[in-house]
């Protein structure tokens, strides 16, 4: 379904100021308009494009995605730009598109089209920001086949899956009103849609395709609003109430899915502890009701935890190190099914001079649906691990061109005996160059 196409040219993304009192009032003496171009180009090389290690085949017989298949990966890209401002409002816009192309395994050739806006703005003490953004995704229609013992890898390969077919628009929105020194009330809203463009085929029968990554589309949607009251100066502590729904499509024209309504319900502080630490964390119950659609037997009314949070530290000018994680309840992208999806993030970014800088990354992702089994299906069961460690250079060749390098490390561990096929490892590395016009 492309039910994002007919939207695009009137799509205005708009995203909202940090914790609340810490909005800064912009410069007037700035150009109302400007415009901002990029191009850039890449080379790289993936050592197991489609994350499959040598485990043994669930069906015997039947084809799968080769392992440890590797490729020379280039990439070209571009970005153009808008950006308004006037005294304590701005606005920005900016299309960036990608091609990436793989020597040999042309089924994984991908086009990425970005699409993103943004506003922002303070009148005396209110506040408030709008954000979003659309990703077009012009792959394959034709999902991989994972005839593995555990089927797909850890988590559903969401680098194999992001390179298919598909859209995915996402909103956010925050409106503050603060109260000087005694604390806030803010009012939030998000959305997310997930939208396949892929075909779904039978996995057993006659004419089945064991294995075969059907994908189904996914959304959540949320509103509430938060409380804060300042214990300290630019530090509070926050409460907030969240209400929304989850959808998730049918596979196979089977009604069959997980969709369910929510309610959160948080509380967390935000702000500065000292001019190098910024922080923003919230937490706590997660209450679901599911429909009439889930599978015989399934409990409908469920709870789970909820967190969500980011960090900044910068003890001095040379370094910055920024923390995020979130841990909730998502639809899975396979068909019927939820699970816990958990990621932390640390990233410390580095100067080694003026022209020198380093990035190094690590990543964790979990994936667990011990709590959302249907009774009697405990060969649904997954539990996977996913890190990731990264490590970047980037050379200012000039004041608008820079030089990139980066390799990585990314491997999985599936925690469920005999899913082997869920394990994988994977190297990556790339060498490019971007230039601003």
């Amino acid at each position: 379904m492309n039910v994002f196409r007919p939207l695009l040219p009137a799509v205005f993304v708009l995203p909202f100021a940090g914790p609340a009192g810490t909005a800064a009032t912009m410069p007037a003496a700035v150009p109302a308009w400007s415009v901002s171009a990029a191009a850039g180009a890449h080379l790289g090389y993936d050592n197991n494009v489609f994350l499959q290690n040598n485990a043994p085949l669930a069906t015997p017989g039947k084809p799968t995605a080769p392992a440890h298949a590797g490729s020379v990966v280039t990439g070209l890209s571009a970005a153009l730009g808008v950006k308004w401002q006037q005294a304590d409002s701005v606005f920005d816009a900016g299309y960036a598109p990608e091609l990436v192309r793989f020597a040999t395994q042309s089924s994984e050739n991908h086009d990425d089209h970005r699409i993103t806006a943004s506003l922002r703005g303070k009148n005396g003490e209110w506040s408030g920001a709008l954000s979003g953004s659309f990703l077009i995704t012009d792959g394959t229609k034709t999902s991989p086949v994972f005839n593995r013992l555990g089927n797909a890898p850890a988590i559903g390969g969401e680098p194999v899956r992001a390179r298919r077919a598909q859209d995915i628009a996402k909103l956010n929105g925050k409106l503050t009103r603060a109260f000087g020194d005694a604390g806030f009330v803010r009012g939030v809203g998000a959305l997310s849609v997930q939208d396949f463009n892929t075909h779904e085929l039978p996995t057993s029968g006659p004419g089945g395709r064991p294995g075969y990554a059907n994908y189904v589309d996914r959304s959540e949607w949320s509103a509430g609003a938060d409380a804060g009251w300042f214990v300290r100066k630019d530090c509070a502590l926050v409460g907030g109430i969240r209400t929304g729904a989850q959808g998730q499509a049918d596979k196979l024209g089977v009604r069959d899915n997980d969709s369910n309504r929510l309610l959160r319900v948080l509380a967390g502080a935000e702000g500065k502890i000292g001019p190098a630490l910024t922080f923003a964390f919230l937490a706590g119950p997660d209450f679901r009701h599911y429909g009439a659609a889930v599978a015989p037997g399934f409990d409908r009314t469920k709870s789970a935890p909820y967190a969500e949070g980011s960090a900044t530290w910068t003890p001095g000018r040379a370094d910055a190190v920024a923390f995020s994680l979130k841990s909730y309840r998502w639809l899975s992208s396979g068909g019927r099914g939820a699970y816990q999806d958990s990621v932390y993030d640390l990233q410390w970014r580095h100067a080694l001079n003026k022209t020198w800088n380093t990035t190094t990354g690590l990543n964790l992702h979990e994936g667990n649906n011990s709590d959302d089994l249907t009774p009697g299906t405990l060969s649904t069961l997954r539990h996977d691990w996913i890190y990731l460690a990264s490590i970047g250079v980037t050379c200012a060749l000039d004041e608008k061109t820079r030089f990139e390098a980066g390799i990585s490390r990314e491997w999985s561990d599936s925690l469920v005996a005999n899913k082997q096929g869920r394990d994988y490892d994977c190297w990556r590395m790339s060498v490019g160059v971007k230039h601003t016009f």
